[in-house]
Order: C-alpha cells, then structure tokens, then sequence
C-alpha cells in the first residue's frame, strides 16, 4: 500500500516457490516449472463458471493428449510446446477470451511477450512457432469439449461448435475426483516424460551428449 501511495508501480509478483518475477522484464532464471504447475493447478478456467473447478492444468494436459491422440503426433517437443501453450497463464492469469476481446492490443502484446519469455525459457519457440496451427486446433477442440461438458447448456452458441468436435473420449466425471495436487503432479510428470523423450531423440540424433550415470 506504502508504495502504491508513493505513485511507485509494482510490476513484479511473488511466486508460490518464493521467486520474485518481474513482468516487465523477465529473466530467465525466475521461471521455474514447479512454480508453472502450481499456479496452473490453482487457476480456474472460464473464470470458474465450470460445472467443477476445472483448472488450466488440466486444460493443458488436455491439449497435450488431444494432438497425440487424435492428430498422431509424435515429436515430443510439439507435445511440449503444447503442454506449455498456457504456461504464461501462470504469471498473468487466464484472462477470458470475451476481456481479451475488450483490452485488445495492449493486453495481446502483454501476453504475447510473456508467453515467449515463458516459451524460450524451456527451449520451446522453435517448436511451438512450428506447429502452432496444430497446437491452436487442439486448444479449440479442448475448448469444445470443455464447452459441451463442463459448462452451463444455455446463451448463445459458441463459434468454436461449428469448426470443431468435441473429444467424446474425455471422462471429465472421473477425472473430477482429482484435486489441485494431483493436477499439479501430473502436470510435473507429463513434463518430465516428454524432457525425457525429447533428450533421448536428440541424443540418437547426435546433437547432444547422453547423461552420465549418477552414482
């Protein structure tokens, strides 16, 4: 309050793993991906109108097994870089689409800054500029079938139900039994099993050395 009364502008946010991460300029080595799963486990999606919470974690993973599953793909660093399409989210928030709309181009050059701080920071610009219209359809058909599930069967009809189907595989009541951790820990997991492939195919491409053993 102090500095808001001195006209001083606050533009850095603390962290759930205690970091300090200024918005303006972010280095590098304040983005942590403990810090990305936790606060993507806590955000809400749809600014919590879902049937459940429903959390950007879960949508992220969504997105993720949405590409492998119903587009093939295989190359685990566009599996990353869709895994991570809304990492940002963790330091800005979800923004809904309809206030993006009203803030227009001051919040797009926000986002999109943040977005490839975030992105560089795992070595995923490449991949994701690469296969960005792959990772955009499966975030409009996880919208979809958030949108068909999840969210109330009244007001206008969304755009995004005449251009894409929604997954009728996804068991949204059984995954409801999950909590935040859990989200948070699959988040980790999934992350750490795509590093793992995304090493070993560059390894037996020769661009990077293996591993030594650990004792």
């Amino acid at each position: 309050m102090a500095e808001r009364r001195q006209g001083r502008r606050v533009t850095w946010m603390l962290t759930a793993t205690g970091a300090t991460v200024d918005l303006r300029f972010m280095a590098q080595d304040t983005i942590s991906l403990p810090d990305i799963a936790h606060h993507l486990a806590k955000t809400d999606r749809y600014c919590g109108a879902c049937s459940r919470h429903y959390s950007v974690a879960e949508h992220s993973l969504l997105v993720c097994d949405l590409l492998e599953h119903e587009y093939n793909e295989r190359s685990p660093s566009v599996l990353m870089a869709a895994l991570m399409h809304d990492a940002h989210e963790a330091y800005t928030g979800d923004v809904t689409s309809p206030m993006k709309q009203l803030l227009g181009d001051a919040w797009r050059g926000v986002e999109g800054r943040i977005q490839r701080d975030v992105l560089r920071r795992f070595g995923l610009v490449t991949a994701f500029t690469a296969a960005r219209d792959r990772i955009q359809w499966a975030d409009m058909t996880a919208l979809a079938t958030e949108r068909a599930a999840l969210l109330p069967d009244s007001g206008p009809e969304w755009p995004v139900m005449r251009t894409h189907t929604p997954a009728a595989w996804v068991d949204f009541a059984a995954q409801a039994r999950f909590t935040w951790h859990d989200w948070r820990q699959a988040f980790l997991d999934r992350f750490a099993e795509l590093q793992f492939a995304r090493e070993l195919q560059l390894q037996q491409l020769g661009a990077v050395s293996p591993t030594p053993p650990t004792a």
